[in-house]
Parts: structure tokens; C-alpha cells; sequence
């Protein structure tokens, strides 16, 4: 059972959850309409539940951004976590304000001639392919619904939004993870004497490797098979190359590394010569 806290529009209404004891917000063709203050009344499967999560203290809450958003944001956020869920599985509801928040702050800036610079957009994109065509497809939506078209850059944040709903984890965490990959293909092209192109395939290879391998030292999963003493000899320079990358991605990351990722990484790292 809900009870109507706030008519937001006519397919929006923030409510009160009577069995959960939180607030909420439910999204559904129709849901507002006529809807009074207190009225208590249940919800049919058409509709969607978005949880209410407070954001870090520097931040505004989820009420606070509510009072001061257009609620046709929160429809567009709606329709893009739901197509998101058709397409890479269902997403945290979490995610549903503050991606609302920022469309609508992201329409704000480009109506105003303002351009939010995203120095990771390339590594976003190449990271995470399937949320960033996600986040391309949201564009066209955002452009259909407010006449602003968002800038590739929007894309790319859009894209980490996405991302952390998928993961269950802040858009700041996802974005630190971009950065962390930046930092280390900057270090193998420096270090290597290369320059990669981030639309090969050769890059998306080596991108897709360091990702999982990021993943697994993440979570402290061990890796089976050790090439360690194979990728020493025969890549002696990638492997000393490895070894210090994988002393960056230890410290940024607060975890310890396996000496066994160090051959693994060294021998992709080759790869990436042919």
C-alpha cells in the first residue's frame, strides 16, 4: 500500500511505502492523474518503484533535488533505466535521480552555451561499449523530448550513470576507473614508444584485458594460470613496464596485486606491438 506524498505529474507520484516505511517514487503512464495528497492506494505491475537514496553529505538529498526538478526529467530518466534493464539486464533504481538531476542540469548548461569538457569520453566509450550505446540512444531520447541535443561529453557521463546502475556503485567510482585506465594507457604508450588507436581493434582487446584483469583484483580473485616467469624472459622490457603499472593500479585501487597479473599483463601488453 502507498500513500501519496507529492503529485509530481500525471505519470509521476512520490509516495509513501506503508510496508517498506520509506519514501519512493513510481512512474507510470497515467499514475498522477487525480491522485489527491494522502490517498492510499496500490500499484498494478505496469508501474515502476524508484527508491529515494540520500547522496553523500556534500550533496543535495533525493527530496531536495525532487523540489527543485521539472518531472518530465524524472519520465526521461525512467524510460532510459528501463530501456537500459531491456537491453544489459535490470539496473539499480538507485541510479534514477541523480541521472535525472543530471540531464536536467546537462540541458541547462548546452541551452546556455556551456560545453561540460569530459577529458575521459574516449576511454569511457572503448570501456564500456554496451553502456554507452545505452547512453547514445538516450541521447536521441533527451533531444526528442527537450529539443536540446547533448554534446558527445553528456553522452560520455551519461554512459558512467548507466554504468554504476549496472554495477550498483557511485557514477564517481566508475569515472575514477576510467581515469585509472587512462593513466595506464598513458603509461604503456610512453613507455612502450607507441601511439594506439583508441577505434582498433587491437586497443579494444587490450582495453577488454585490463578491464577484467582490474575487475578481478578488485574483488581478489586469483588468477589460475601463471605466466609470470614466461613473460620475465621472453618480454624482459614489458615485463619491468607491467610491473610498474601494476604498482600504480595497486595503490590507486588500495589492493593487493598477484604477482601472477604482472606476466599476464606484460604479454597483452606485446600484443598490442603486432
Amino acid at each position: 500500500m502507498y500513500r501519496v506524498v507529492k503529485v509530481l505529474n500525471n505519470n509521476g507520484v512520490l509516495v509513501y511505502d506503508m510496508k517498506r516505511k520509506e519514501e519512493a517514487i513510481l512512474l507510470g503512464s497515467g499514475i498522477g492523474f487525480g491522485k489527491r495528497v494522502n490517498e492510499r492506494f496500490e500499484r498494478d505491475e505496469n508501474t515502476k518503484r524508484y527508491a529515494i537514496v540520500d547522496r553523500d553529505e556534500k550533496q543535495r538529498t533525493g527530496r531536495q533535488v525532487l523540489n527543485g526538478m521539472d518531472p518530465a526529467f524524472l519520465e526521461m530518466a525512467g524510460k532510459i533505466v528501463e530501456m537500459a534493464g531491456r537491453k544489459l539486464g535490470e539496473l539499480t533504481p538507485n541510479i534514477l535521480i541523480p541521472l535525472a538531476d543530471h540531464i536536467a542540469v546537462a540541458v541547462e548548461r548546452m541551452q546556455s552555451g556551456i560545453i561540460l569538457k569530459n577529458p575521459f569520453h574516449g576511454d569511457i566509450r572503448v570501456l564500456y561499449p554496451e553502456e554507452y550505446q545505452i547512453a547514445k540512444e538516450s541521447q536521441g531520447l533527451i533531444a526528442r523530448e527537450t529539443g536540446c541535443m547533448l554534446c558527445e561529453d553528456e553522452v560520455g557521463y551519461i554512459t558512467l550513470h548507466i554504468r554504476a546502475g549496472r554495477m550498483d556503485e557511485k557514477p564517481e567510482e566508475t569515472l575514477r576507473m576510467a581515469a585509472l585506465m587512462k593513466q595506464v594507457t598513458v603509461m604503456v604508450e610512453e613507455g612502450m614508444g607507441l601511439k594506439l588507436d583508441p577505434d582498433s581493434f587491437v586497443f579494444e582487446r587490450f582495453m577488454a584485458h585490463l578491464r577484467y584483469l582490474i575487475a578481478r583484483i578488485h574483488n581478489g580473485e586469483p588468477i589460475t594460470l601463471d605466466m609470470d616467469q614466461y613473460a620475465r624472459s621472453q618480454f624482459p622490457n614489458s615485463y619491468r613496464l607491467a610491473e610498474k603499472i601494476c604498482g600504480v593500479i595497486g595503490r590507486e585501487m588500495g589492493k593487493p596485486v598477484p604477482k601472477e597479473a604482472v606476466g599476464h599483463l606484460a604479454i597483452h601488453m606485446e600484443r598490442l606491438r603486432l
